[in-house]
């Protein structure tokens, strides 16, 4: 080991040092405290052997100063003294001595601290150790799961739809880095498009894989066969597939047996905007939210189990035809059940107030005002749950 020998009386540093050297370690040996000192500073040991009454400084502000200095390893101190008091050995551990020797030394009795010493020195490198590479696995697996959170993120529709008349906009908030809820948007030609928005169980990696392989199965693959498209035999014309056929086809895809056990809700729609008309198949979710000039706002009732916890499950679906004006909005639980400190959820009348005070903002505010009022009501910006709203308004002429 190296050690530093600390004693201001020749004879005796001269002792310690030869003692020490002829069991092999490598023996730096000062004559007082301010020399050792500078001499931790300058160099790393494994063990400091301190008289406690030096010249310049004492062996236990050595000591203390030793404990305060940012070293990376650990440094095991003996403390050499005459002393017996019991305030005086009190002194000595609360400046941070790990064991003490008295004056005169005896060989063995050295030798057997120096032998702990080096024990509790091997455990303290083996922790650091330890940690250093817990760290370090720590550090991929947060750069590994910002990596997914971005691909994630980019699975959200890259611009507003372009569907005539019609404007969309949405808000996704994960609770972890990952999240299980998922949203998006397709526009199918000019005048129709397909929406979804679904709640996987579950928070992190898990939820958030089923979530992607929900939006690849939701979407125009690139060789044109598709769940979400239905082509026409005679005319090769593709329209969205019905929402309650989709639904369907989704839980015979996603059974929880061998889906990790997790279930998905979802609301699934296909708009015909030139027909102002929106078809859609709740399972397990809340149905849209209808903001229409002169009515108060409503709520579509949910309806069918989630996503894969029956097999053999039948859904129904459901419609809405639109005039000029309305705004239609999707949101998952996250939203809904967002709690304040009393556990009080944040509710469907509360968000139904929110909608109302904002007829008169853009789309986008008022989905901005929605997350805000929640944010303000659990007082937290962190969210227990997967925060998703998904909404479209029909433009007036």
């Amino acid at each position: 080991m190296r050690i530093l020998v600390a004693e201001d009386e020749r004879i005796s540093r001269r002792a310690l040092s030869r003692t020490l050297e002829s069991w092999g370690h490598a023996v730096t040996a000062v004559e007082n405290g301010a020399l050792a000192w500078a001499a931790v500073q300058e160099q790393s040991f494994d063990v400091v052997v301190t008289d406690w009454d030096m010249p310049e400084m004492t062996g236990p502000e050595l000591v203390r100063r030793i404990r305060t200095s940012p070293s990376a390893e650990y440094v095991y101190v003996i403390v050499l003294t005459a002393r017996t008091e019991k305030h005086d050995l009190v002194e000595g551990m609360e400046s941070g001595a790990d064991d003490f020797l008295a004056k005169p030394f005896d060989r063995d009795e050295l030798r057997v601290r120096l032998a702990a010493g080096e024990r509790i020195i091997s455990l303290e490198r083996c922790l650091a150790e330890n940690n250093s590479a817990l760290q370090s696995a720590n550090e991929r697996m947060h750069h590994d799961l910002a990596a997914a959170a971005r691909v994630q993120h980019e699975l959200l529709p890259a611009e507003n739809p372009a569907v005539q008349g019609v404007r969309f906009a949405w808000h996704f908030q994960p609770c972890d880095e990952l999240g299980g809820d998922l949203l998006n948007v397709l526009p199918i030609g000019e005048a129709h498009a397909v929406m979804y928005l679904a709640d996987v169980s579950g928070h992190g990696v898990a939820s958030s894989l089923t979530s992607v392989s929900v939006h690849r199965t939701l979407s125009v693959q690139d060789d044109q066969s598709s769940l979400i498209l239905s082509r026409d035999a005679a005319t090769g014309v593709q329209t969205p597939t019905d929402a309650a056929e989709v639904t369907r086809r989704l839980n015979a895809l996603y059974p929880m047996s061998s889906n990790g056990g997790h279930f998905l809700t979802l609301v699934y729609a296909t708009l015909d905007a030139a027909e102002r008309r929106l078809s859609y198949c709740a399972a397990g979710h809340l149905g849209p939210a209808v903001v229409r000039a002169g009515e108060p706002v409503r709520f579509c009732d949910s309806g069918g189990v989630p996503i894969g916890v029956l097999p053999d499950s039948e859904y129904q679906g459901s419609s809405l035809d639109l005039v000029e004006g309305d705004r239609i909005y999707f949101f998952s639980d996250g939203l809904i059940e967002a709690m304040d400190p009393k556990k009080e959820l944040f509710g469907l009348e509360r968000i139904s107030e929110i909608l109302e005070d904002c007829r008169g903002t853009s789309l986008d505010d008022s989905i901005s005002c929605l997350v805000e009022s929640a944010i303000q009501w659990q007082q937290t910006e962190l969210f227990s749950d997967d925060l998703s709203v998904l909404a479209f308004e029909v433009a007036e002429s």
